[in-house]
């Protein structure tokens, strides 16, 4: 009969297996993975994962809300320095293109990897991880949510800011599947397509001021 664990010891193995399991999903994907073939990578008996998790979907989940925990988290900061709502909304965009770069295996899981049927409904229904997985957009929508009060941007905040969400999501999505075809460095792309993608959003030239929002600070 196996010793009962320290908490201490129960969270360093599940923080290793958690290790893991995000590499191998963003490498095999979902249905490419076994408790097995964790258990081997972990250097443990086939068992032994079953002791922290009750299957591989609350693994995968586990790994998928800490991914979107990770993101927000970083998405939250970009957004906590002091800016204009328009500088905000650049220093959004810089920090999700890093973010992707930084965690390639994280954003894979969070935005490619197939997921178990049930799994997005299990998680919104959840107020916990519902919060998790809103951290990293709520941030753009009201950062363009000022930018509409200040007439700086034409249409609802809400399409708009899932057009800048989907823009930046496809220019990363070229880079990591390696079929970035263009020519030029994606180093050296970034920064102009955050610009193009903010001017397409703002109604005209006169919208690129940096004046500060009507009522106060941003």
């Amino acid at each position: 009969m196996p010793r009962a664990l320290r908490d201490d010891e129960v969270q360093a193995f599940r923080a290793s297996l958690c290790e893991v399991a995000e590499r191998l999903f963003a490498e095999q994907g979902y249905e490419g993975v076994t408790l097995r073939a964790l258990a081997t990578e972990l250097g443990c008996s086939p068992m032994t994962p079953y002791r922290y998790f009750a299957n591989k979907e609350a693994i995968f989940a586990a790994v998928r809300t800490a991914a979107f925990a990770r993101f927000g988290a970083a998405i939250e900061r970009a957004a906590a320095a002091p800016a204009t709502p328009l500088e905000r909304l650049r220093h959004l965009g810089r920090a999700y293109v890093a973010f992707a770069m930084r965690e390639q295996s994280a954003y894979r899981i969070m935005f490619e990897v197939a997921r178990p049927a049930g799994l997005d409904a299990d998680a919104l229904a959840d107020a916990d991880q519902r919060a998790t997985l809103l951290r990293g957009w709520l941030p753009l929508v009201e950062t363009i949510e000022a930018l509409a009060k200040q007439g700086a941007v034409d249409g609802e905040p809400l399409l708009l800011a899932h057009v800048a969400f989907s823009a930046l999501h496809g220019l990363v999505m070229l880079e990591l599947s390696d079929k970035y075809l263009l020519g030029v460095s994606f180093e050296e792309l970034v920064e102009p397509a955050i610009d193009r993608l903010i001017r397409g959003l703002l109604r005209g030239p006169d919208a690129l001021s940096e004046a500060p929002p009507s009522g106060g600070s941003p």
